[in-house]
């Protein structure tokens, strides 16, 4: 049941259904619950080692140019596959 401001009053409706009850305080509604913040943390067991690899600007650009090599030799192939290029 989800409550909805009907008129002046509230009233609760069953989404899937339709069904509606409507309040008896007359007033809006309140959510209380408690939440442990222990569920909200996450931890893992891997530390990360930083910036141990130090690449200089030369191979990153090596490795840009035969990933984009291999893409256009994957695209090519498909294409090839298909028998009709896509419009």
């Amino acid at each position: 049941m989800v409550p909805q401001k009907k008129n002046e009053g509230y009233v609760y409706k069953c989404p899937s259904c339709g069904y509606e009850e409507t309040s008896k305080t007359g007033s809006g509604y309140k959510l209380s619950g408690k939440s442990s913040t222990e569920s909200k943390v996450k931890t893992t067991s891997i530390v990360s080692e930083g910036r141990g690899v130090v690449r200089s600007q030369e191979e990153i650009e090596q490795e840009k140019e035969e990933f984009y090599e291999i893409l256009l030799d994957l695209m090519s192939s498909e294409e090839g596959e298909g028998g009709e290029e896509p419009s």
